[in-house]
């Protein structure tokens, strides 16, 4: 997410008015950029399932947790921290690729659940087709508008951010269902808010000089992600209330037979 570079990353002093001029069609430098961006993006899906086969499997050192989290973002801060320089570039790919094995990793055990609950991987199907469609969505309607309105919706989804965060921190505390599908849900819908307001910031800076093929991979891959988890859990959460609700009908049938039986 782009709130992340703000904050740590250099900043470019683009003009809120100008953000809701109407760009126009994109320029052939703006699409080669946008060409390298999704490419690299693809790549990095497919380190990150590399990093969870590698977690299911036992075939890396470390399996998915605290480590690889930690690994994982000290690579995102310092490739914050790097300026996109040509001197710096091998480098930021490294990084950038780490950050998405590492990210494989953590969500290894989410992923692993999944398998135990369906081990056919239907659940992991049905989350990884279903994020490609809303990914793709709303990625392609942010492509298609000439005027990039959505840039203002930043302040609102980083507002957002907080909220879940705070939300999350408070359920650590009280363990709330609820309050948990309440974040699972929201989270969900900030990310692909994200995912438009992203590509639009993407194309604006491309527009004025700003071809980072680092950064704004790594925004969209973060959006990609989070909304990858989220409709994971939510699958799993389905499932796991569907068995319950299969024992329960189970266990009630078997007690009415057997007061049928007196």
């Amino acid at each position: 997410m782009s709130t992340f570079f703000e904050t740590f990353g250099s900043r470019n002093n683009f003009s809120t008015f100008e953000a809701f001029k109407n760009i126009g069609d994109l320029a052939k430098p703006i699409q080669q950029h946008l060409i390298k961006v999704y490419t690299t993006l693809a790549f990095l899906c497919l380190l990150t399932a590399a990093g969870s086969y590698a977690h299911i499997t036992g075939l890396f050192l470390f399996g998915g947790g605290l480590l690889s989290f930690l690994i994982g973002l000290a690579s995102l801060i310092v490739i914050a921290v790097l300026p996109d320089i040509p001197d710096n570039k091998n480098l930021r790919y490294g990084l950038l690729f780490n950050f998405a094995f590492m990210e494989g990793l953590s969500i290894g055990p989410l992923v692993d659940h999944a398998f135990h609950i369906n081990s056919s991987g239907q659940l992991v199907l049905m989350a990884t087709t279903f994020t490609t469609l809303i990914f793709g969505s709303f990625t392609l309607s942010s492509l298609l508008s000439n005027k990039r309105i959505f840039i203002y919706l930043g302040g609102i989804l980083a507002s957002a951010i907080s909220m879940l965060f705070w939300m999350s921190f408070i359920n650590a505390f009280m363990g709330s269902r609820l309050l948990f599908t309440a974040e699972l849900y929201l989270g969900l819908f900030v990310f692909c808010g994200y995912v438009i307001y992203d590509t639009q910031l993407i194309i604006y800076r491309a527009t004025y000089g700003s071809r980072d093929v680092v950064r704004h991979t790594l925004d969209l891959f973060i959006d990609l992600i989070g909304i990858f988890v989220r409709i994971l859990y939510i699958l799993i959460k389905n499932s796991e209330d569907k068995e319950n609700r299969r024992r329960s009908s189970r266990r009630s049938n078997r007690r009415t037979q057997q007061y049928a039986g007196y």
